[in-house]
């Protein structure tokens, strides 16, 4: 049975259902039950409060999203610091990966929602690596090339854990975690000041 809870800690509690319920079962296939269900609120508060699915997806990625803006800052003179961050985040709550990965699964890639307001909130990201780039003296390295690999390190460990056990064999998951994100780290400092053999 839904407790009655105000406004905002309904709405609290359906982003975090929401979270999970889309992190499994993608947009098509979660429910607005089981939702309501898990947060113990009213299913109308759902429509009343954020809207049909979609709606809801997207206020649960937004909401998720702004959680990592605030968690994970990036400097531009520690771009290091930023990948091991970006991987901790992620390790910690992998339903942001999942949720990316369903969003690539329903939308096409023109038709996201806050298409253009998310891409600013990356932008400036690019921007900080791109003034990495500048300091050490190498103007014309593909920033945006960059970034995205850092990205694609961090989320790619989370989002196929079955990869990373047949490739690291049998050891623990907290070993695995250890010594990928100390490559993490490490790639992401190469590819900004060109050491390293990972740097072509």
């Amino acid at each position: 049975m839904a407790r009655r809870y105000d406004r905002d800690e309904s709405i609290r509690l359906l982003l975090e259902a929401s979270a999970e319920e889309f992190a499994r079962h993608g947009v098509g296939g979660a429910r607005i039950e089981r939702i309501a269900d898990r947060a113990e609120v009213n299913k109308a508060s759902i429509y009343s409060y954020i809207g049909n699915k979609d709606d809801l997806f997207e206020a649960t990625l937004q909401s998720k999203l702004g959680e990592l803006a605030k968690t994970v800052a990036i400097q531009s003179d520690d771009l290091a610091a930023y990948a091991g961050d970006l991987f901790d985040f992620l390790t910690a709550d992998p339903s942001v990966a999942w949720l990316f990965e369903q969003e690539g699964l329903h939308y096409g890639a023109d038709d996201v929602p806050a298409l253009a307001e998310r891409s600013d909130y990356f932008q400036s990201r690019v921007a900080a690596v791109r003034a990495a780039l500048d300091s050490e003296g190498d103007a014309d390295g593909d920033a945006e090339a960059i970034f995205f690999s850092i990205i694609a390190m961090c989320y790619w460990f989370v989002a196929a854990p079955q990869l990373v056990r047949m490739v690291f064999g049998d050891v623990s998951d907290e070993e695995a975690k250890r010594r990928y994100r100390s490559h993490v780290v490490a790639t992401a400092e190469a590819m900004v000041t060109r050491r390293g053999s990972t740097v072509p």
